[in-house]
């Protein structure tokens, strides 16, 4: 007899249409596009990993690659798996069609669990794999080593993804009141997104290390510094002992202790779910209904006349807001990235707004030679942020079924494009007013701040217009649940290489050019201008035609 979980992981993975090589030569094209805009990304991956390689090396403290590039992917797995693990666990209708079959909820939970740590490999592939090719690759590793990290690279993701999947677990499952059942579904989703975030923040904190012990360490040498960090998640320190030990049994031993804590861990997860996931995920598709009755004074309050393309820009932004899943994914995640921003401010005592660190970072901004890197850097932190936050990459795949019906109101096409990106552009223009608030505690210059402003406008259409044109071209229209349409779409995941792409290209140029503040204005401006006139010429030509051709 086949093992259920599996059986239903290999059914999961097919819905999704999750394919290892493209189905046809649009799929091979975009294959082909992603790997053009990925690699200056890796570019600067590598120039990175060789600048600190040569850094901790003269001090016999190279292992850090190893472990601080464990420790990021973990954490981006973490932060992430809270919002994947809200999706898929409870934002999906899918559960129901489970319910009356011969399936445990440890089994659902398996089978759900092991499918997110497949898509979580493209984290890990990003974040941990050059770092270990690149270090076996300088100190000459034999066979054992990349044996040792293509093991650890298959169970990294499973620790901190069951850590989320633990956390949303026991607040879904407080949350659980049937009365308030979308409302509640959000706040728990919210909640969780935070608890996570907090826990982030204490395990910083009790990461600090006193400036004689760090002295200590490197004054020691032999990769002592790299075990540092590494108390953030246990079983990174065991992963990176397993690459970094230098007798063959400490490193089998530290390796065989990472495998068989990352089982231990994984059937912990089955166990909590055959208690808790039943309890909180039944009647998830319930909803609330108010009963009134409507006096005639009453209905003309509720009635207002406006123009067809803004009741559906409203329409678009309202769907946004009061669909949980829509919420927790697209519109949260524009306000999450700011806040990553300022944990180092939180979390480290010796940093406030008297502290030499903080004015070392305002003098950034005063000095024009170097206030043209940073105008680049946070402009390329905006491109990045809004590609990722799939509100237009997804906003076609977000109709489904109901397709058509836009193919009959009385608006063009163009308006309804023109709408859908105006959402994704006014929910980014939020992150450029966080932002803005952020940086005032450097006291930056105010014509800084206005020059920020004006091409943050630039910066969030441009990724905008992408994640839209992706959609046009491949949307996912055939879903059960919400969360299917924005969590497991691809389209989503193209938007966000092209945003890393064209923010490492201004970050790139500036490091390079570093050019005073006026020609950075200049340069990011006649960068950002010309790719939004090609995304513009594109959305407005082909995009509309596309857009007519669906559902023919």
């Amino acid at each position: 007899m086949k093992n259920k979980t599996l059986l239903l992981a290999k059914v999961l993975l097919k819905n999704e249409g999750f394919r290892l090589k493209p189905k046809n030569k649009r799929g091979w094209f975009i294959l082909v596009l992603m790997l053009f805009a990925f690699a200056p990304l890796f570019i600067l991956k590598l120039e990175i990993l060789s600048r600190m390689y040569s850094a901790f090396g003269s001090i016999g403290q190279e292992g850090v690659i190893i472990s601080w590039g464990l420790v990021v992917n973990s954490l981006a797995i973490f932060i992430y798996g809270i919002f994947y693990v809200v999706s898929v666990f409870y934002f999906t209708t899918d559960v129901e069609f489970y319910l009356p079959l011969p399936i445990r909820p440890r089994q659902i939970v398996g089978a759900k669990f092991l499918v997110m740590v497949l898509y979580e490999y493209l984290i890990t592939a990003y974040l941990y794999l050059p770092n270990m090719v690149y270090y076996g690759i300088r100190q000459g590793a034999g066979l054992l080593y990349y044996v040792s990290g293509l093991v650890i690279m298959v169970l990294v993701p499973i620790v901190p993804l069951a850590l989320a999947t633990l956390l949303v677990m026991l607040i879904m499952r407080v949350t659980n009141l049937s009365r308030y059942r979308e409302q509640l579904k959000m706040i728990g989703g919210i909640l969780g997104v935070f608890i996570g975030i907090g826990f982030s923040i204490v395990l910083q904190m009790f990461n600090n290390v006193s400036q004689n012990d760090l002295l200590q360490m490197l004054q020691q040498g032999n990769n002592s510094l790299s075990l540092v960090v590494t108390r953030i998640f246990p079983t990174v320190r065991w992963a990176s002992q397993a690459l970094l030990d230098d007798t063959l049994a400490s490193r089998l031993l530290n390796l065989g202790v990472f495998i068989g804590v990352s089982v231990i861990v994984y059937i912990i997860v089955l166990l909590f779910a055959e208690m808790l996931y039943f309890k909180g995920v039944i009647g998830v598709s319930e909803s609330r209904s108010h009963r009134r009755r409507l006096e005639e004074s009453s209905i003309a309050k509720l009635v207002k006349q406006r123009s067809a393309f803004k009741s559906y820009l409203i329409t678009e932004i309202k769907l946004l807001l009061r669909t949980p899943a829509y919420f927790i994914n697209c519109v949260l995640v524009n306000f999450m990235w700011p806040i990553f921003i300022i944990l180092p401010l939180l979390v480290n005592p010796e940093i406030n707004l008297q502290s030499e660190a903080l004015a070392e970072l305002s003098a950034y901004f005063h000095n024009p030679e170097t206030a043209g890197i940073a105008l680049g850097v946070i402009l390329a932190f905006l491109v990045f942020a809004v590609g990722t936050n799939g509100i237009t990459s997804t906003a076609i795949s977000r109709e489904g079924p109901g397709l058509y019906v836009k193919k009959y109101i009385p608006i063009s096409y163009r308006d309804q494009i023109f709408a859908k990106l105006l959402s994704g552009i006014i929910f980014g223009y939020a992150g450029v007013v966080v932002i803005a608030i952020i940086i005032v505690f450097f006291k930056v210059p105010v014509y800084f701040t206005i020059v920020l402003f004006i091409l943050g406008l630039l910066a969030i259409a441009l990724p905008c217009m992408c994640g839209l044109l992706f959609d046009l071209i491949n949307p996912k229209l055939e879903w059960d649940s919400e969360q299917k349409a924005v969590k497991q779409n691809f389209n989503a995941m193209y938007s966000m290489f092209i945003s890393i792409a064209a923010a490492a290209l201004l970050v790139i140029l500036s490091f390079i050019l570093k050019p005073i503040f006026y020609l950075a204005v200049i340069m990011d401006i006649a960068i950002l201008g010309v790719l939004c006139v090609l995304g513009y010429w594109l959305l407005y030509t082909q995009g509309v035609k596309l857009f007519s051709e669906l559902e023919e």
